[in-house]
């Protein structure tokens, strides 16, 4: 499962993340690069006179203490005032590669074939080389994306999703108060902004919009009328200034209006979409959500249990390499712009050789995956692998690990809950602070990769499901 996860990463996620930075567009006016095709070869390594030897297994990599790493190939244009100046095939860096993975020279190899390269056949591979040691990444445990979970806390009920975009997350969240007043916070919004004004904001332009977007039932009536009684403002522009003032203060009004929609559609449920078109199906989206709060606050449904595992997510080896990639290549066209912006600033001549720094990306991954220290404050990512027998390295693979802070209680999140039988070991845990916190995979359990909902999707319709 580990090698799926990170196969799914390298043939599929790789691309998808060049595709997000098409086009960078540096400060200085004219100059423009488009990034095209990105190629991941097999692992190689340079030797000290500075050759390149593409025959480089395993073993040479643990012996002489170097990482089995691929290098990765990008196709890269360079425009200015629309002129094509230069075109090339760069090498952007090395990522480690998995050993068993569809990029390792184990691949597909048998028995025999395993041995002369000085490997052992029943080792499974899963894990990386850096510096010569083993290293496992840990699976992490997350709460699931774009799932809407409804709680209580303390007089008021809480329905909030973690809506998940490539690499932002942003945790959207209806409070309702004992006096059925609903306010809505997500991330750069104005404090207590009220879900109405958002609503409106988004294009459900009269009440009468409002109201027939929620259900008939007398409960949510009762809630949605209490909100409309107390909302003073009654266009689509009055509430984009009540954000914009909050978001822009001080400017003037185009800009504020202009301002509270880029962040409307940047952060508010960026996993519906971005654009403006996406508007009216964040407004549904919300209504949705303050339904499940109202109708938690009558008692017409249950909380939502947050321990529970349909609620989680495991982040394995290629969830955690999309973010480190993500990560570190957002950095590569950041140290890109600045390389261009010096070069015109000095007078040189422009060209890809030139900008294109490899660095960038190797040394973060590497760093990465020697310490541990992932993006998101995320220690202990990465471990050695221990290899006392043959079941130590199987259970460091099959190591899941919590988020929540170790240092507190936090008794029903250490519990066995019902939903770990047979994906869960109810019984191996560490002692100590870590009881409970970190887990391990029952030794038959599977854990699939991220599917497409695109064939979903055409198989409902195919079916005469309509989406509206």
């Amino acid at each position: 499962m580990e090698i799926d996860s990170f196969n799914q990463f390298v043939d599929k996620k790789l691309h998808e993340i060049v595709d997000e930075n098409k086009t960078i567009a540096p400060k200085i006016e004219e100059v423009k690069i488009e990034l095209d095709k990105l190629e991941l070869l097999k692992p190689r390594i340079i030797e000290a006179d500075g050759s390149p030897r593409t025959n480089f297994f395993p073993m040479e990599a643990r012996i002489r203490n170097r990482t089995y790493a691929a290098p990765i190939f990008l196709s890269m244009k360079l425009l200015r005032r629309d002129v094509e100046q230069d075109m090339k095939r760069a090498f952007i860096g090395d990522l480690p590669i998995m050993l068993k993975s569809n990029r390792c020279w184990l691949e597909g190899k048998n028995n025999d074939e395993v041995i002369e390269m000085g490997e052992d056949p029943k080792d499974f591979g899963g894990y990386f080389i850096i510096n010569g040691s083993e290293k496992a990444l840990m699976t992490q445990e997350v709460l699931a994306s774009d799932r809407v979970l409804v709680s209580e806390m303390q007089d008021k009920v809480i329905s909030e999703v973690i809506s998940t975009r490539g690499a932002f997350k942003g945790r959207v969240r209806i409070m309702r108060s004992p006096d059925g007043t609903l306010n809505v916070t997500f991330p750069s919004s104005p404090r207590k902004l009220k879900l109405f004004v958002l609503l409106k904001a988004l294009g459900l332009k009269s009440n009468k919009d409002i109201l027939n977007a929620f259900t008939e039932d007398s409960e949510i009536r009762n809630d949605i009328l209490i909100n409309i009684e107390n909302l003073l403002i009654r266009t689509e522009a009055e509430a984009l200034d009540k954000i914009g003032k909050f978001v822009a203060p001080g400017q003037v009004e185009d800009y504020r209006l202009r301002r509270a929609q880029e962040v409307i559609d940047a952060f508010l449920l960026p996993h519906i979409g971005q654009e403006q078109k996406d508007r009216l199906a964040k407004a549904y989206y919300l209504v949705m959500m303050a339904t499940k709060a109202i109708e938690r606050a009558y008692g017409l449904r249950a909380e939502d249990d947050k321990d529970h595992y349909a609620n989680k997510r495991l982040e394995l080896s290629g969830k955690l390499m999309e973010h480190l990639f993500r990560y570190s290549f957002k950095y590569f066209i950041k140290d890109l712009k600045f390389q261009i912006d010096r070069t015109v600033t000095r007078r040189r001549k422009l060209n890809i050789s030139t900008i294109v720094r490899p660095g960038a990306v190797t040394e973060r991954i590497r760093f990465a995956m020697s310490t541990g220290n992932w993006i998101g404050r995320a220690t202990g990512v990465s471990k050695f692998m221990d290899r006392v027998n043959f079941l130590s390295p199987l259970t460091d693979l099959r190591k899941v690990k919590s988020p929540l802070d170790k240092n507190r209680e936090l008794y029903e999140a250490r519990d066995v809950h019902g939903t770990h039988w047979g994906r869960l070991c109810a019984i191996e845990t560490p002692d100590g602070p870590q009881c409970g916190l970190v887990k391990n995979l029952a030794l038959m359990a599977e854990v699939t990769t991220e599917g497409d909902d695109k064939p979903i999707e055409k198989a409902l319709e195919d079916m005469g499901v309509k989406l509206k």
